[in-house]
């Protein structure tokens, strides 16, 4: 059994973490990202100053873990919960903006099904959701749309 952490303060942590990896890891030249701080579901609408943007890109990744208190140093936090969690989003966004003007990107919103505490990356529309348990989930979410 493994040593209680606090899980809220664990999300908070993993989300400020993230949010400079992110940026470094996507490197955004030809597209402006845009931010919408309002929570939005696939499908929302966003008019943005070169035309309206339809949210349809979503993409998550989901990684369980049986003893996530190992991985809670900030070397260990990068390697194994945030790398993991932000390159499969980072691929889905680098592909999908490709010679596009614009990335607008929003708050998930939350599903009913949702257990367990939630973070965000501030100034992008990623959401964490770590879920503890018998086996730990921590789920790494981005709502996103590009014209």
């Amino acid at each position: 059994m493994g040593v209680p952490f606090d899980s809220q303060d664990v999300v908070n942590r993993l989300a400020a973490l993230a949010q400079p990896r992110l940026f470094e890891l996507l490197r955004l030249s030809s597209a402006r990202h845009v931010y919408d701080p309002m929570p939005g579901l696939p499908g929302a609408k966003y008019m943005a100053e070169e035309g309206e943007v339809i949210l349809n890109g979503s993409k998550r990744a989901v990684q369980p873990y049986q003893s996530i208190e190992r991985f809670l140093s900030q070397e260990k936090a990068i390697s194994f919960l945030i790398e993991p969690g932000l390159l499969p989003i980072v691929k889905a966004i680098a592909l999908d903006v490709r010679g596009r003007k614009v990335l607008v990107t929003r708050k998930p919103a939350p599903r009913e099904s949702d257990r367990g505490a939630v973070g965000y990356l501030p100034g992008f529309g990623v959401r964490l959701l770590l879920a503890t348990g018998p086996e730990t989930t921590l789920t790494w979410e981005c709502l996103y749309g590009v014209l």
